[in-house]
């Protein structure tokens, strides 16, 4: 349940991997405002509950043996996300977990290596830019430290604050965005490392880039996933979509519903984020945190 998409995702899982039953996702928008007002809005919290209402029909129906629920930033942040929670929890039928920014960054990064059958090894840095926070983490992979550091940037607050106006002015945006995100990539200590290092993008931002990326005309996630996405194509991504009004960016090919409205920030934020770390390029996943989710939910499943 994120500050901008609820997602579920249903799946067969084996000791060799997962076959998907089911994978919905639905704009919600529910830490819209959120910044100036500190809590959730009445229309997000009504939209929310019809999208939990389909998505029980769904798990009624299915009756997974092991089922994780879990909220992210809108919902830490949010001074009404008790009330919210608790009718929430009363459609679905099940406990709502708020985790924190590190467990989801944690998650993100357990759910975006499961989609690879031969992990990228060494040291790795993904990135999950999201509706309402940005989680980093540094891993060394198969074995080694992960640092993780989740920021409070979103594309909903960014969208709401600098891309609603037309044409908002590029460097102002950066020097902010770089000024945010600058102490955490250092808090994560990546450049201490001094070797190569991936950086791999996950979640609806990443896989949206990589969908106009491939001028794909309809979503495969074969295609997506392990696409290598330029700096160069991000920034002629954000020169073609930021000249275009929201409503004509909403019915581009393979965006979800109302992603065209916030997608410019999320490209922003990636920008930004590889020219701190004078990369070039960066991997996209098409699994992460949602993945992550269920697979952390099986350990609590008896046998």
């Amino acid at each position: 349940m994120g500050s901008n998409t609820f997602r579920l995702l249903v799946a067969d899982c084996a000791p060799g991997g997962m076959s998907v039953l089911v994978k919905k996702t639905a704009t919600v928008g529910l830490g819209r405002g959120l910044e100036e007002s500190q809590v959730l809005h009445e229309q997000a919290m009504l939209k929310a509950y019809e999208v939990l209402l389909d998505f029980r029909k769904i798990l009624d129906q299915l009756k997974p043996k092991s089922m994780r629920i879990c909220g992210t930033e809108a919902l830490r942040q949010a001074r009404n996300s008790h009330l919210f929670l608790h009718n929430a929890a009363a459609i679905i039928g099940h406990e709502i977990e708020i985790i924190s920014g590190a467990e989801e960054a944690a998650l993100s990064l357990a759910g975006a290596l499961s989609g690879f059958k031969e992990p990228p090894a060494g040291l790795l840095l993904l990135v999950d830019v999201g509706g309402g926070s940005t989680e980093l983490v540094v891993a060394e992979y198969p074995a080694g430290e992960t640092r993780i550091k989740s920021v409070p940037l979103g594309v909903v607050g960014i969208t709401e604050k600098f891309i609603a106006a037309p044409l908002p002015d590029p460097a102002r945006l950066d020097s902010l965005l770089a000024e945010t995100l600058h102490p955490s990539v250092n808090n994560v200590m990546l450049f201490q490392k001094k070797q190569p290092f991936m950086v791999i993008g996950s979640g609806g931002t990443a896989t949206s880039m990589a969908a106009l990326d491939l001028n794909l005309t309809s979503y495969n996630e074969s295609l997506v996933h392990g696409h290598v996405l330029q700096s160069t194509s991000i920034k002629k991504l954000w020169d073609k979509l930021i000249v275009l009004p929201a409503h004509k960016r909403n019915v581009l090919p393979c965006l979800g519903e109302g992603r065209g409205e916030i997608l410019p920030a999320g490209i922003r934020i990636y920008h930004v984020l590889l020219q701190l770390l004078e990369q070039e390029e960066m991997m996209v996943s098409d699994t992460g945190l949602l993945e992550g989710i269920l697979l952390s939910s099986l350990s609590n499943t008896p046998a």
